[in-house]
C-alpha cells in the first residue's frame, strides 16, 4: 500500500492539500467571528450579547485547533496566509440580516465539518468533530427574533433579500466544485464529499429552515455567482 492511501499517514501532496483546507476552514471562522464582532452593535440587551460573545469564544477556540494542526502540517503563521482575504469579509446591516448571516453560515460550516469526520488526518477529524457539535446559543436567540419578525408578511420581503444575499454568500465559500483540489481531496481521502455534493446538500438542508420562516430557497442561477465547471450539472438547484 502507497503512503498516500494509509490512513493517517500524508504525503507531501496531501500535506500540502490539507494546509489549504486548513487555511479555507480558518477563513470561514474568521470571517464568522468578525462578523459576530461587528453584530455585537445591534443588540441593547446585556444578555444577548453575552451569548453571541459566548459563540465567539468558542469560534476563536478553534482557531487554536486549527493553528496547532496548521503547525504540524509544516505551515507557519496560519493568521497571515488568510490576511490578505479578510478585506473580502461581508457584514450584515442589521440584527435580523445578522440572524440570517449566521444561521446559514452555521449550517454551512456544519455540512462542511460533517465531510471531515471520516478524514485520514486525524487531527482533521477532530477539529470537524468539533465543529461538527458546537452549540449556538447566541444564534439561536437570533432566530426566534427572526421568526418573530416573518410572522408579519410585510416583513417577509426584506428577510428573503437577507436570505438570497447569505445564501450567496455560503455557496461562493464552499469553493469552485470540480477543481483538480476538489478532486484531490476526495480521492485522499481528506474528505468524504465533493463541492458539488456540498451544494447539493445545502440547498437541501436549507429548504426547510426557509419554509420555517415562510420564505424560500432562491434558485441559484439567479444569484450571480459562479458554480461552473460542476455547479450546473450536480445540485445546482435546490430538490
Amino acid at each position: 500500500m502507497s503512503t498516500a492511501a494509509q490512513p493517517g499517514v500524508l504525503d507531501e501532496e496531501a500535506k500540502a492539500l490539507l494546509r489549504r483546507i486548513v487555511e479555507r476552514t480558518a477563513y470561514r471562522q474568521i470571517m464568522v467571528a468578525n462578523i459576530r464582532g461587528h453584530g455585537l452593535k445591534y443588540l441593547l440587551d446585556v444578555a444577548e450579547k453575552s451569548l453571541l460573545v459566548r459563540d465567539l469564544e468558542a469560534g476563536l477556540e478553534m482557531l487554536r485547533h486549527l493553528e496547532r494542526l496548521y503547525g504540524e502540517l509544516d505551515g507557519d503563521e496560519l493568521a497571515l496566509s488568510v490576511r490578505d482575504a479578510m478585506d473580502r469579509i461581508p457584514y450584515p446591516y442589521s440584527r435580523l440580516e445578522l440572524a440570517v448571516c449566521l444561521s446559514l453560515v452555521e449550517r454551512a460550516e456544519r455540512l462542511v465539518a460533517s465531510t471531515y469526520l471520516e478524514s485520514r488526518s486525524a487531527g482533521m477529524a477532530a477539529i470537524a468533530k468539533r465543529l461538527h457539535e458546537l452549540q449556538r446559543p447566541g444564534t439561536r436567540t437570533l432566530e426566534m427574533q427572526l421568526a418573530d419578525f416573518c410572522a408579519e408578511p410585510g416583513n417577509r420581503p426584506a428577510a428573503q433579500q437577507f436570505v438570497n444575499r447569505w445564501i450567496a454568500i455560503a455557496l461562493v465559500a464552499f469553493g469552485r466544485p470540480g477543481t483538480t483540489g476538489d478532486q484531490r481531496a476526495s480521492a485522499l481521502k481528506l474528505r468524504t464529499s465533493k463541492v458539488s455534493d456540498l451544494v447539493r446538500l445545502f440547498l437541501a438542508d436549507v429548504k426547510p429552515w426557509c419554509a420555517s420562516f415562510h420564505l424560500v430557497v432562491p434558485d441559484p442561477d439567479t444569484l450571480g455567482i459562479d458554480l461552473a465547471p460542476e455547479g450546473a450539472k450536480h445540485g445546482a438547484r435546490p430538490s
